[in-house]
């Protein structure tokens, strides 16, 4: 079954992450993150932020391939990337110091984890 989201942002991040995933030069991380990402949105990842801030540490990069939830608080700065985020945990996050960016983005840089 082929999967079609409807939303614009969505489908350039699957078509991104699908060139970046093939070839010579694949980065696995891309790979990984189509996989999560090219999925059913009932059946994308929701992580809430205690969850980030449990597994992470000061200036990390992070992407969650799916929603950013509000449920606890950022006790560190870290950047924060993923397909949506809750009007709460945007508070939040902008409250802790941290900032969020693409994906796309987020991939250029160094040391980055995924957080299901």
């Amino acid at each position: 079954m082929k999967i079609t989201p409807e939303r614009n942002d969505i489908k350039a991040a699957i078509s991104m992450l699908s060139e970046m995933s093939k070839g010579e030069g694949a980065k696995p991380i891309a790979k990984r993150l189509h996989s999560l990402i090219a999925v059913p949105k009932r059946r994308r990842v929701s992580v809430n932020l205690y969850k980030i801030d449990k597994y992470t540490k000061e200036g990390d990069n992070v992407i969650v391939p799916g929603k950013v939830l509000s449920s606890g608080v950022l006790s560190h700065k870290v950047n924060i990337a993923a397909i949506e985020f809750s009007e709460g945990a945007l508070e939040s996050i902008n409250q802790a110091g941290s900032s969020t960016s693409s994906i796309k983005d987020m991939l250029s840089k160094k040391n980055v984890r995924i957080i299901v």
